[in-house]
């Protein structure tokens, strides 16, 4: 999904640069390391101090806490006033779209997959058509972009962030605190450990 969003879909460039909302989510961790491969600057934006020090661990050059700072403010600050060229979006959160949406740049693009935020979010029609800006919606991904997900695991380009281990017995627990968002990164259900 990652490589669908940001080659084929926003056709991520060397040095644009891309803020990535969710960053240590699956998907948002994967984009943030398919970014840096493509030759961006990546800008993470996560919920927390803690996230955004994992994101910058995972390969980001830059991370802001959307839920205590302006990330408008801190993107326009980052990239010197001109906002990002790509922002990679899988929250569809209704007070976050709009400040994510408000960084990009003229002629931005923002991807998005997913919806756990809530899925409906207001959009600013006057800054989409005054600032030639593009927004691409992507579900499911392409063979092509399996394969070299695969081979840039294989290599070492793209690692998962593994919050914990839990025997197959503790689903239910996992389930819980993935709800509670109590981690950071994936639970692995192991049914070796029971």
């Amino acid at each position: 999904m990652a490589f669908h969003l940001l080659v084929s879909k926003a056709e991520v460039r060397p040095a644009e640069w891309v803020l990535v909302m969710g960053a240590t989510g699956a998907l948002g961790n994967s984009c943030v390391q398919v970014a840096k491969m493509l030759g961006a600057t990546v800008i993470a934006g996560a919920g927390s101090d803690d996230r955004v020090a994992v994101a910058l661990k995972q390969g980001a050059d830059f991370g802001v806490n959307y839920r205590n700072s302006n990330l408008t403010e801190e993107v326009m600050k980052l990239t010197d006033g001109r906002g990002v060229d790509v922002v990679c979006e899988n929250i569809a959160d209704p007070t976050l779209w709009p400040v994510a949406f408000a960084s990009l740049a003229m002629n931005g693009r923002l991807v998005t997959a997913g919806a756990h935020g809530g899925g409906t979010v207001p959009l600013d029609v006057k800054r989409l058509y005054m600032r030639r800006l593009r927004i691409f919606g992507a579900a499911g991904t392409h063979l092509a972009d399996v394969e070299k997900s695969l081979r840039a695991a294989a290599e070492g380009m793209i690692r998962p962030i593994l919050d914990r281990t839990l025997p197959l017995s503790e689903a239910a627990l996992a389930h819980r605190i993935v709800e509670q968002n109590q981690i950071t990164g994936k639970i692995i259900l192991n049914p070796g450990l029971d």
